[in-house]
């Protein structure tokens, strides 16, 4: 699922150079629609308590010493740099009035921003109770000449901040999609600047500070690793029942802290915000590209208004079924045949591009399982890093490890070269890799944006989309042994999921119950699946395919999603798709042309034409972007 994400930088605004544009007017459920229009085919759906399974691992970061922003506060001035001698203002979200209309106002460069005013509770009469704001950033289309509307952009999570993604990738994904398409990301309930925020803690020191608590135990059946872990989920969830959970109450003039934020921040209310935004936008169906959880939201969207859908395409599938009965058992079946790829690859680049290279791919392997070994037994003192010293662990590399695996293509390198430093003990190497593996602790002591805080939305959205848990010491036991059969590799990671979604309480008003499955839709979707994701495996894209009226693209790669490696076959097929409607055929498959360690297929000579090489370096950067804020 989502991990949390990093807190990215500013990019400069340039003031008074933008042109105005029109503001785009749209429908108000609120003032008009009827309650069963917006319920529309799913109307007949239970609303039944839920709860399911998620994780995040969290490790010691850069500490923040200053107060935490409630995100519907506005927050301190921020300046940056600009040129010697000269200060810009940065862009600041809170500024813009949140409206039932879509007004852009000019933002980061080239970009467009606007905050929408959207019901907190769609089950709840027309005009009744509080709102929510939803952030959204749109790159315009460079090709307007021949204009098809706009994509919505899902980066994954749930918790990644689509507007982040956009103003960070925003050029790479119009690069990829032909550039007749606004690319336009949006900040789920709770995220990013989306208003209010799932944040629980009061300030992002005490969040970080908690993530310093969590110990260096990788967790296991045979110590204490579980009990803790456990307690630090109880301890979380309570914390955030208090904080996002409400008063109980439903009253018409009550603020969406009573009634309780978290309540409403479940997948079936995303889905419908992205029915609203796209009428707000004066378009009739909705054009979405997500990566993910991104896959799910495409699922439950395509389920809930298969009327209302021109172009889908989901990237790195989760079955939505598994997801919403808090299986989470059968989606890490590939993660060990993604870390195996780690010494193949190894061994087809040579001892000259892996620093790990042995004779043998067996051999490498029994390297790489030393050192991870060896570091159980004996952690490694790094007493003069900038940041402060710290002992390296088992448990944080075989994270990074993990989050390598996400994109082999880029991270397998860097984590070989890594290896061997921890095997020879390299002091000055490992001195430059506190951030590598979560170590060093910084006091910083300025505050940041509301929106690049931190928050615990995963556990409103997963948790609250799923089926409830209780824990038992037996029956998290059971499902811990049967997740290691499955992946050993992911256990210690993935099995942090059941013992969140057991002790979070906050449950969803609206949980969506009904069919996962669309075989008539108002136009297909596209499914693009690796062949081997850690986190999303090809066995449920075809379950997704089987259900839905839809095209599946399969990409011979590894990694999660298909921009983990940069594939211009696929790229043209996702093109093909988005300007004109076409499915690949049945059976179709895609191959890559960058593989890990070994980089270019193409060998010396590069004959590709300089559009391709412009779309391959979109397709990497979309890829290293993506593998950072989401996990699945």
């Amino acid at each position: 699922m989502s991990l949390v994400s990093s807190a990215m930088g500013f990019d400069k605004v340039k003031m008074g150079v933008y042109l105005p544009v029109a503001t785009v007017h749209g429908h108000n459920h609120r003032h008009g629609h009827s309650q069963q229009r917006r319920l529309g085919p799913w109307r007949r759906a239970t609303v039944l308590p839920s709860i399911i399974v998620l994780f995040a691992v969290v490790y010691g970061i850069h500490i923040a010493c200053s107060k935490r922003s409630p995100a519907s506060v506005q927050h301190s001035d921020l300046k940056l740099v600009t040129a010697p001698g000269t200060i810009a203002p940065v862009f600041d979200w809170l500024t813009l009035t949140p409206s039932d209309d879509i007004n852009w106002t000019p933002c980061f460069d080239e970009y467009q921003c606007a905050r929408l005013t959207l019901p907190l509770d769609y089950l709840s009469p027309a005009g009744y109770g509080p709102n929510v704001t939803i952030a959204l950033q749109m790159l315009p289309a460079t090709d307007p000449a021949n204009f098809r509307g706009t994509i919505l952009i899902n980066p994954g999570g749930p918790g990644g901040a689509g507007t982040e993604l956009v103003k960070r990738k925003g050029k790479d994904i119009m690069r990829i999609s032909g550039g007749s398409y606004n690319v336009l990301g949006f900040d789920p309930r709770g995220t990013g600047a989306s208003t209010p925020s799932a944040q629980c803690f009061d300030s992002e020191s005490q969040f970080k500070i908690w993530g310093l608590q969590a110990g260096h135990r990788t967790l296991n059946l045979s110590d204490g690793s579980v009990p803790i872990a456990h307690a630090r989920e109880t301890a979380i969830g309570q914390k955030c029942e208090e904080t996002l959970g409400g008063n109980g109450k439903e009253d018409a003039n009550g603020t969406a802290l009573e009634w309780g934020p978290a309540r409403f921040m479940s997948t079936p209310s995303v889905a419908t915000d992205m029915l609203e935004i796209t009428e707000r936008l004066g378009e009739e169906r909705l054009k979405y590209w997500g990566f993910s959880y991104g896959s799910v939201l495409g699922q439950y969207y395509t389920a809930m208004y298969p009327d209302k859908v021109e172009r889908v395409v989901i990237d790195g599938i989760l079955d939505a079924y598994n997801y919403r009965t808090a299986s989470w058992n059968s989606n890490v079946v590939d993660a060990d045949a993604v870390w195996a790829s780690l010494h193949t690859f190894c061994h087809k680049a040579g001892s000259s591009k892996c620093p790990l290279y042995e004779d043998t791919v067996e051999a490498i392997q029994a390297r790489v399982e030393a050192i991870l070994e060896d570091l159980k037994n004996r952690p490694l003192a790094v007493p003069f890093a900038s940041a402060g010293p710290y002992v390296l662990t088992f448990k944080a590399v075989h994270y990074n490890a993990f989050r390598s695996a996400l994109n082999p293509t880029t991270q397998y390198a860097p984590l070989a070269h890594a290896l061997v430093a921890v095997k020879q003990n390299n002091q000055t190497a490992l001195e430059g890799m506190e951030e590598t593996f979560g170590a060093g602790v910084k006091c910083q002591c300025e505050n940041s944006p509301p929106w690049l805080q931190d928050t615990e939305a995963f556990y409103a959205v997963a948790c609250g989309d799923g089926e409830p848990i209780t824990y038992t010491d037996e029956a998290y036991r059971s499902y811990f042994e049967e997740l290691v059969a499955t992946s050993s590799f992911a256990a210690p990671y993935w099995g942090e999921m059941y013992l969140r979604c057991s002790e979070w309480r906050v449950r969803p008003k609206w949980r969506y119950t009904g069919p996962l499955a669309a075989e008539n839709t108002s136009h297909p979707l596209l499914i693009v699946s690796p062949r081997y994701d850690p986190v999303c495996p090809l066995s449920h894209a075809n379950r997704v395919h089987s259900r839905y009226s839809s095209g599946l693209l399969i990409q011979n790669s590894y990694g999660h999603c298909s921009v983990a490696a940069p594939s211009l076959c696929t790229a043209k097929h996702v093109r093909a798709y988005f300007e004109n409607g076409t499915l690949p055929v049945e059976e179709a498959v895609c191959e890559v042309d960058e593989l890990p360690f070994i980089g270019s297929v193409h060998g010396g000579v590069d004959a590709m034409s300089v559009e391709d090489r412009e779309v391959l370096d979109a397709l990497r950067s979309l890829g290293e972007a993506i593998s950072m804020m989401s996990a699945f």
